[in-house]
C-alpha cells in the first residue's frame, strides 16, 4: 500500500474521485451537503491552510485524510480546521493511546482472539457496524491503553475506505458478563480525557450507540460517561434489556451467529486480522505528522497513569464521592 506523504506543501495529486456506491453518494448530499463543486473548493482551502499555517509542520493532504474532517464538520471550513488540529496535537499529546500502532505485535493477536471489539461490516444504510462487549477483554493481561489502541487501529483502516466518514458509525456495546474489574480500569481522568477526544478530535460520526444488557451496578460508571459527551452524542445512546429488545429497532443480521446475526466470529476474527495487516504501514505512517504543540497547550493536559495502583480508578475514585 502507498503511504501518502506528509509534506504540507505537496503539490495535490490526482483530482478526487467518489468511488463508493451510489447511495453513499445520496447520503453524502442529503446529509454532509457534499457536491463535487463543494467537496473540491473545500479541499483547496483546507490545503491552503495548512500550507499557511506555522503550527502544523507535517500533514497528510490527500483527498481522503482531508475528507474525514471536512465530512464530520459537514464541509464548514472553520469547524474543520479546528478538528484537524485538534486531530494532530491529540495524537501528539496522548502517544500512548495514539502513536506507535504497530498492528504486528503480539497483543493485538491476542485481543483479536478474546473479542472485545469487532467491526461487522455496513447495513442497509451504509453505516459501519461496531460490535464491543467488554466481558471478553482480559483484565488480567491488558489495560485500557490496549482498548483504546486496539480501537484506534481499526478506526484507521475504515476511514481510508470512506464509508465510515460518509454514512458514520453504529457501536453496540454488549454488556452481558461485565464486572466491576473491566470498569476498574478506566479512571475518571482517563474517561474524560478519552471523551473528549470523541467530542471535540476524532472526526468520527457517530450515529447511534448501543447499550445491551448492562448491569445496573455499571449504570453510575455510564452516567459519568455521558456526563462528559456531548448534548448530540447524549441523544444517540439508547438502552436495551436484551438483544431482542435491539432487534426491536435495528437488524442484526451483522452480528455474530451467537447473538442472532449470521457470520461467524471466526470469520469476523480473520477480516479484522487481514485489515489490520493491509493498513499497517500507513497505520504507523501517522506518527510521521507533527505539530508545534505547545499552540495547544490549553488544549490538553494529560495526566499520566490509569489510577489503578493508588486507589484512584473508576472504582476508587465513586467510594470519594460516595456514590457507591
Amino acid at each position: 500500500m502507498i503511504v501518502p506523504s506528509v509534506d504540507k506543501l505537496a503539490k495535490a495529486g490526482e483530482k478526487y474521485q467518489f468511488s463508493l456506491p451510489e447511495k453513499y453518494r445520496k447520503t453524502a448530499l442529503d446529509e454532509l451537503h457534499e457536491s463535487e463543486e463543494i467537496r473540491d473548493q473545500s479541499l483547496a482551502q483546507l490545503r491552503d491552510w495548512i500550507a499557511k499555517n506555522p503550527a502544523i509542520h507535517r500533514c497528510r493532504t490527500d483527498a481522503v485524510f482531508l475528507l474525514r474532517f471536512l465530512r464530520t464538520r459537514k464541509f464548514n471550513h472553520i469547524a474543520a480546521c479546528e478538528n484537524l488540529e485538534r486531530y494532530l496535537a491529540m495524537n501528539q499529546n496522548f502517544p500512548r493511546w495514539f502513536q506507535k500502532l504497530d498492528t504486528t505485535e503480539s497483543w493485538v493477536q491476542e485481543m483479536i482472539d478474546d473479542w472485545p471489539l469487532l467491526p461487522l461490516g455496513c447495513d442497509a444504510q451504509g453505516r459501519v457496524v461496531f460490535l464491543i462487549k467488554f466481558s471478553n477483554f482480559n483484565v488480567e493481561r491488558f489495560k485500557n491503553t490496549h482498548q483504546i489502541r486496539l480501537m484506534m487501529m481499526i478506526l484507521a483502516t475504515l476511514w481510508e475506505e470512506e464509508a465510515l466518514q460518509v454514512a458514520g458509525g453504529i457501536f453496540i456495546f454488549e454488556d452481558t458478563g461485565l464486572t466491576m474489574s473491566h470498569l476498574a480500569q478506566w479512571s475518571i481522568t482517563d474517561i474524560k480525557s478519552f471523551i473528549n477526544c470523541v467530542n471535540h478530535s476524532l472526526p468520527l460520526r457517530i450515529k447511534e450507540i448501543h447499550a445491551v444488557n448492562l448491569p445496573r451496578y455499571a449504570v453510575t460508571v455510564a452516567d459519568l460517561c455521558l456526563s462528559f459527551a456531548s448534548a448530540k452524542l447524549k441523544q444517540r445512546v439508547q438502552c436495551h434489556r436484551t438483544m431482542d429488545d435491539l432487534a426491536k429497532v435495528m437488524d442484526l443480521a451483522l452480528l455474530p451467529k451467537e447473538f442472532g446475526g449470521t457470520r461467524t466470529v471466526k470469520d469476523l476474527k480473520q477480516d479484522l486480522r487481514e485489515r489490520l495487516t493491509k493498513y499497517r504501514d500507513l497505520i504507523l505512517a501517522q506518527d510521521q505528522m507533527e505539530v508545534d504543540l505547545s499552540r495547544y497547550a490549553a488544549l490538553w493536559k494529560e495526566n499520566e497513569g490509569s489510577g489503578l495502583e493508588d486507589g484512584t480508578g473508576v472504582v476508587g475514585s465513586f467510594r470519594k464521592l460516595n456514590v457507591d
